[in-house]
């Protein structure tokens, strides 16, 4: 059963989802010390042992660490690899909220095949240049309607244990991790415009040149390992919404 939604979620693991997303949009640098308890109390309309909780889930998940007499700092390294600061901004959720969602989700004409990894895939898989992935593409579809085009890469040590029937069992190729035990425990992403090329277009029903969304990420294991390079390209028409909510003053 999925968690409630963000305002339903305790105070401080919103503030630790806040916080998080500081990080790896570049805000906070890594090494660099954070305000004070105080100080995030403050900004954060909360009680100082909530502010202390919120750090304690970061410092649990690695991505702060703590110096006796000197305050919190952001681990170096952190556990994933934050975005640029040109990046924009980061926003946060949970990866069972998007759960829920994935069950009105399937591929359909999935296809692999094996490549050497270059410098840029090899840097973001942490993975020697050269070293074989495999890549699968795939129709990505929600109600059995074409909404974009899932390109997943991951390493071959991962890939191996992405067999034929897990492939079966699997409506997408993140189920198909979980099944080959390499679940997915965390993801960033980042999305910018692009445009249809014959190939995608003529897979989703669509016309070469038209505009469409890449949504480009790492997802890390639970040991935040790298197991997958991901590219989703939605196309025009899918619309995908974002709740927002502000952290309210405590009584």
């Amino acid at each position: 059963m999925a968690r409630p939604p963000g305002p339903e979620r305790p105070l401080y693991v919103r503030i630790a989802m806040s916080l998080k997303a500081r990080i790896l949009a570049g805000h906070y640098r890594p090494g660099e010390r954070l305000p004070s308890e105080d100080e995030l109390a403050g900004a954060m309309a909360a009680s100082r042992g909530t502010v202390r909780q919120a750090l304690g889930e970061l410092r649990d998940a690695g991505y702060v660490v703590s110096r006796r007499g000197s305050g919190s700092y952001v681990a170096d390294p952190l556990p994933i690899e934050p975005l640029s600061p040109q990046s924009g901004p980061v926003y946060t959720g949970f990866l069972d909220d998007l759960d829920n969602e994935a069950h009105h989700v399937r591929e359909r004409t999935r296809v692999q095949d094996t490549l050497s990894a270059d410098h840029a895939l090899a840097a973001r898989l942490k993975i020697p240049v050269g070293a074989p992935v495999v890549r699968y593409r795939a129709t990505r579809l929600r109600d059995d309607v074409p909404y974009g085009i899932a390109t997943d890469i991951v390493p071959q040590a991962v890939a191996d244990r992405i067999t034929a029937d897990v492939l079966a069992a699997s409506p997408t190729l993140v189920d198909a991790l979980t099944l080959a035990r390499r679940q997915v425990a965390e993801s960033l992403q980042r999305v910018e415009p692009a445009l249809l090329d014959a190939e995608d277009a003529e897979r989703c029903g669509a016309s070469p040149g038209d505009p469409a969304l890449a949504i480009t990420g790492i997802a890390y294991d639970a040991d935040h390992i790298p197991v997958n390079a991901y590219t989703l390209t939605v196309i025009k028409g899918y619309g995908i919404g974002l709740h927002l909510t502000r952290v309210q003053p405590t009584a």
